[in-house]
């Protein structure tokens, strides 16, 4: 006991030098006690929004590193501090690596990301002072036009897009559905949404139907923190076989307004291999909403973690998936605003390096047995897996850091490597049709009654390459494969193709169209748009209008076919107005150059070849 009171006092004794050792040297304790530290250890954010992140009592270069920059991007980067932006709901860790005497200390801040407080906004919506934004139709099949809005341009004579008074939509309508690409805001609000009422009778969107809409991470009330996080819940509750909660909120406002305004919806698209939402393609849904940690405490399979699905589980979840936007367009009675549902959207465009080519045989008994890698006849390419930095494929047998280093360079928009590749190989080309072809027949059936349905939407691929045999190839294989599936003979499950057509030649766009016609198939003109511009831009339009009408099946070239002939059904200018992007963002119309307040929108000679090609006397000027 002696001997512990002489160490206790002995102890006493250093520890009051140690304490005046820094005060002899002129620091104070208060100074020795800093030590380096973040300014934040957890940073609650909302999508959008973004902090500064410091180390304070620090002096020295700071090497900064996110654990998931899909969730926490790092930006503006300092000695010292780093912006930190939300790029998406989850949770990451944000740490920063330091040497402290020589050793290497490692500062680590969680974010944790939410949805935004506010709506996501439209992009390009802007709704003039003089404009009072139309409510969202109803869902009622009999619904009335929207009110007159405070500046009424469906009566405003000086738009000059009404001049010389003839309509698009009505000069081709013996030959084929006219149509524009939009977003959801020029589709319903001021001078575009009258001129969009006015020239078509039909609209694509250009994303608020793509997968990254429709399967949604965002909050709701129904699930305040996220349906992805919802998804995963699910999943864990219903072992596995629940159905994939969607989002439908932006599907209505298009379907409703649609609806009520009598203009047809193409459906663009259901499978793409860019903008896909990714945890789609995890075997749980589960990319950012939980850690491992989680995994253990809610006792869930550790080996679901960051695993990409299995075949059999894609399979199902991709007619889920289908089948579900399906039965909702039919059940809320919109089945015959939708003409056309674009199933599956530029499969065939790998880059080479990862690019599977395939020959079909049409004679097959088993589905295994209609693609081969060599041989005669049909051939065409489709895009590959997606892969991981250093470029090795994954697959679900792939481990959980192959996969983040694979969602770290493909992300939600693959150059051109596939999460359906990977996942299901070529299978998910005909599964896709025939999850759609089902799914129209059951609901259509089931609500023809109630809405007085009277006819089906065709079933379309679509593609921007000029490869017309890879597209009747890759026609022939699902139609051949969704016969054998089903057990039916001749059925046509993918109805035709669709031809993107930016700034293709005249001479190649007729030498597609009549190729891909004489087989049977129906052709769409998807996405016009044009490198040229002024006399030469509309100078082609005109020619191409001529060809579309002539290999119609009201055209020249289609009567001559006979009574089977289908040809080319609609035709759809890939964009309003130039400037709203695209790929050669050339159009019809421009922005106004006059002095008339109201006007926002003019024709360009285009617009006017157009009306020409239409049997219009627009002028002198002939085209």
């Amino acid at each position: 006991m002696r001997k512990m009171r002489k160490l206790c006092a002995a102890m006493s004794v250093l520890l009051t030098v140690a304490v005046a050792a820094p005060m002899l040297s002129g620091s104070t304790p208060v100074d020795a006690a800093k030590k380096p530290k973040l300014s934040k250890t957890k940073l609650n954010m909302n999508v959008g929004s973004s902090k500064t992140l410091k180390v304070k009592n620090y002096k020295k270069k700071v090497t900064w590193k996110t654990s998931k920059k899909a969730v926490a991007k790092l930006s503006a980067v300092k000695k010292t501090s780093v912006k930190v932006t939300a790029k998406k709901k989850g949770s990451a860790k944000v740490t920063a690596s330091l040497k402290v005497s020589g050793k290497k200390r490692v500062l680590t801040c969680k974010v944790t990301v939410g949805s935004k407080n506010t709506a996501t906004p439209v992009p390009n919506v802007s709704a003039p002072s003089n404009q009072t934004p139309a409510p969202t139709a109803t869902v009622d099949p009999n619904a009335t036009p929207l009110p007159t809005p405070t500046f009424d341009y469906d009566n405003y004579a000086n738009c000059l897009w009404k001049q010389p008074g003839d309509k698009i939509k009505d000069l081709f309508s013996n030959y084929f559905v006219s149509g524009v690409s939009t977003d959801l805001g020029s589709l319903r609000f001021g001078e575009s949404a009258s001129l969009v009422r006015y020239h078509f009778g039909s609209v694509t969107m250009g994303n608020e139907n793509k997968m990254e809409s429709v399967v949604s991470v965002k909050a709701t009330d129904e699930y305040p923190d996220g349906i992805a996080k919802a998804n995963i819940d699910n999943y864990y509750a219903t072992n596995g076989q629940g159905k994939i909660i969607l989002d439908y909120s932006t599907l209505e406002k298009v379907l409703s307004y649609c609806k009520a305004n009598g203009i047809k919806l193409r459906y663009h698209a259901f499978v793409w291999h860019s903008q896909v939402t990714e945890y789609f393609f995890l075997q749980d849904y589960n990319w950012s909403d939980y850690d491992l940690d989680a995994y253990r405490e809610k006792g869930w399979d550790e080996s679901n973690y960051h695993k990409l699905a299995d075949a059999e589980t894609m399979k199902k979840r991709l007619n889920d998936y289908i089948d579900q936007v399906i039965e909702y367009i039919y059940s809320h009675g919109y089945g015959d605003v939708v003409y056309a549902y674009d199933v599956i959207n530029e499969a065939t465009n790998g880059d080479g390096n990862n690019t599977h080519h395939y020959y079909v045989n049409e004679d097959a008994a088993q589905i295994d047995e209609i693609l081969s890698t060599s041989g005669s006849g049909f051939k065409f390419q489709t895009n590959g897996g997606v892969r991981t930095e250093s470029g090795k494929l994954v697959d679900s047998n792939s481990t959980p850091e192959e996969i983040e280093s694979m969602m770290k360079r493909e992300g939600r928009v693959p150059a051109n490597d596939s999460y359906w590749y990977a996942t299901m190989g070529p299978d998910y080309l005909y599964l896709s049709f025939l999850a759609a072809h089902n799914a129209v027949e059951k609901y259509y059936e089931q609500y023809k009654a109630q809405y007085n349905y009277t006819s089906k939407p065709s079933l379309i691929y679509n593609d921007y390459n000029q490869r017309e045999n890879d597209h009747i190839a890759l026609a022939k294989y699902i139609n051949t494969a969704c016969n054998l599936a089903n057990g039916t003979t001749g059925v046509k499950y993918c109805d035709g193709i669709g031809l993107q057509s930016h700034s293709v030649s005249e001479n190649t766009q007729e030498r597609m169209i009549k190729a891909i016609a004489d087989t049977g198939l129906e052709v769409q003109i998807t996405e016009l748009d044009e490198n040229s511009t002024g006399d030469a831009q509309a100078a082609k339009m005109k020619k191409l209008y001529n060809i579309y009408m002539n290999y119609s099946k009201n055209g020249e070239y289609g009567k001559a076919q006979g009574a089977d002939y289908i040809g080319v059904t609609s035709v759809t200018q890939w964009g309003i107005c130039d400037g709203d992007g695209s790929w050669k963002a050339n159009y019809i119309f421009q922005k106004y150059e006059g002095e008339d307040p109201n006007l926002n929108l003019q024709p360009k000679p285009a617009y006017y070849a157009i009306m020409q090609a239409g049997g219009v006397d627009c002028g002198e000027k002939d085209y």
